[in-house]
């Protein structure tokens, strides 16, 4: 059959419409699955950073013995953080006697890179003893310098701190220094066992809009303004301060808190892990 040069042409015509509308609808399916990226309030996280705590000491090349020396009515000492081998941080509050004076040892370990925003996560382990209490929380280099300024000079974000007596797990934050323009807001949960010596998994949330609070992966507390804008870095704590009855950690009692190889006052740490905010 013969065909016309006319039904030719109007078939390339044809062709060449169909494909420009192709091309057309493909770049509108692109566009809009830019659109879909996650939103203001969407965030996802990837893991970017974390430690284990394998090996027989402490991996230098993350972590500083942070304050060493008096702190509080305790000693920050190197001996009373360390890793057992197994893959477990410990630190450790313990008490000796030099000259008829008892000095209680605390340990205090902080990252040596700073972070902004993420996921921060721990699985840890408490057991305080009266006038003791740990923590896994962040901090500014320059909290409450500006005063007045938290997102730029950064807050104390204290994702669990754990007491002596008590299961639930407190979580705070500080900001504009620790003077007279002190400020603060925290939550505290049920009794969750926190401070049986069980494992616990304590996570924090932090973007620019919220930090948000979990044990166990549930959601516990969300927290929306002031956020801080700084980066900051990772510390794991037990410190000591001989408060009145009734009054935070409560009083030291007499004696200490046993030798370094009998404490009971004993934080563990399977794992750090930070994911960065994508």
């Amino acid at each position: 059959m013969k065909i016309s040069s006319t039904v030719i042409l109007k078939t390339f015509i044809c062709l060449a419409i169909q494909a420009i509308l192709l091309m057309q609808y493909s770049c509108k399916k692109q566009n809009h699955s830019e659109q879909e990226l996650p939103q203001s309030g969407q965030y996802h996280f990837e893991l970017a950073w974390q430690d284990d705590f394998n090996g027989n000491q402490l991996d230098t090349a993350l972590w500083y013995h942070r304050d060493s020396g008096v702190r509080h009515d305790g000693f920050n000492d190197t001996t009373a953080a360390s890793v057992d081998g197994n893959g477990t941080l410990v630190i450790k509050v313990y008490s000796d006697t030099m000259n008829g004076v008892i000095k209680h040892h605390t340990g205090m370990i902080a990252t040596k890179k700073e972070f902004k925003y993420g996921k921060f996560e721990v699985k840890a382990a408490f057991t305080n003893q009266s006038g003791s209490w740990s923590a896994f929380w962040l901090q500014s280099s320059t909290m409450g310098n500006p005063v007045g300024n938290p997102q730029e000079a950064g807050m104390e974000i204290d994702v669990v701190e754990t007491l002596p007596n008590d299961g639930r797990a407190h979580q705070n934050l500080h900001w504009d220094g620790y003077g007279t323009d002190h400020k603060s807001a925290g939550f505290i949960t049920g009794d969750l066992g926190i401070n049986s010596g069980a494992f616990h998994i304590f996570t924090l949330e932090w973007t620019p809009e919220y930090y948000k609070f979990y044990v166990d992966g549930k959601l516990t507390w969300t927290f929306k303004n002031p956020v801080s804008n700084k980066q900051e870095y990772i510390i794991l704590s037990s410190e000591v301060k001989n408060y009145a009855a009734n009054s935070w950690a409560g009083p030291i009692l007499p004696g200490g808190f046993g030798s370094a190889e009998n404490s009971k006052t004993i934080m563990k740490a399977d794992y750090v892990k930070w994911y960065r905010l994508k």
